[in-house]
């Protein structure tokens, strides 16, 4: 009789673990994922900075994805590695994009003497190449910021629940990245198939310690 009910509620308690989750895999934390930039721009936009001297095939965006105990789910789009990389690369050619400017206005460096510097203004041509400079990178404040509003709205939230090797995601209709489902790999990372603008291609989340 008690072997009977000891396997009785043996037999109870293995089925109830496989309603309550027991025994589900731990994936709570801060994830990261690093995505190339080339993955997802387009063909024009790649092709206009390689015929400007500027190679973005290093280029970068973090992805991060953020898991709470309480089973909500954060996917974000970090720009400010990327920020700091563009910056550094236009900083970097910057001589030659304003040669390539001066080229389409019909004059070279050259023309630009210390003599028509003053008469723009200017104290010298030192001062007004400074100046094309620091427009450069306001016009690229501008960009980021336009950069930063498109990636607020690819944002995506819910909830999430793990099943086996996989994380399920509920999301809201009308969200602009579309995924549903992600992999929990033997280290612990987390593979995710992404469609963006409809463009598809795999993130591979790190969790930070």
């Amino acid at each position: 009789m008690k072997k009977k009910l000891a396997l009785m509620l043996a037999t109870i308690t293995t089925v109830a673990s496989l309603f309550t989750g027991c025994g589900e895999k731990d994936v709570t934390g801060n994830y990261v994922a690093n995505v190339k930039l080339a993955q997802f721009m387009e063909e024009s936009d790649l092709q206009t900075m390689e015929d400007m001297g500027l190679d973005a095939s290093d280029l970068s965006l973090d992805v991060t994805l953020d898991l709470t105990k309480d089973k909500n789910f954060t996917f974000d789009f970090d720009t400010t590695g990327f920020k700091s990389d563009f910056s550094a690369l236009l900083e970097d050619n910057m001589d030659s994009l304003i040669d390539q400017g001066l080229a389409q206005a019909g004059v070279s460096r050259e023309d630009i003497t210390d003599e028509v510097a003053q008469y723009s203004g200017y104290e010298n041509a030192d001062a007004l190449f400074e100046e094309m400079k620091n427009e450069v990178m306001t016009e690229m404040d501008s960009y980021y910021d336009q950069l930063d509003e498109e990636m607020k709205d690819a944002s995506v939230s819910g909830t999430y629940k793990v099943s086996k090797d996989s994380v399920i995601f509920v999301t809201e209709d009308g969200d602009d990245v579309s995924f549903d489902k992600a992999t929990i790999n033997d280290d612990g990372s987390i593979s995710l198939d992404l469609e963006y603008e409809g463009k598809e291609f795999t993130l591979d989340f790190q969790l930070q310690k």
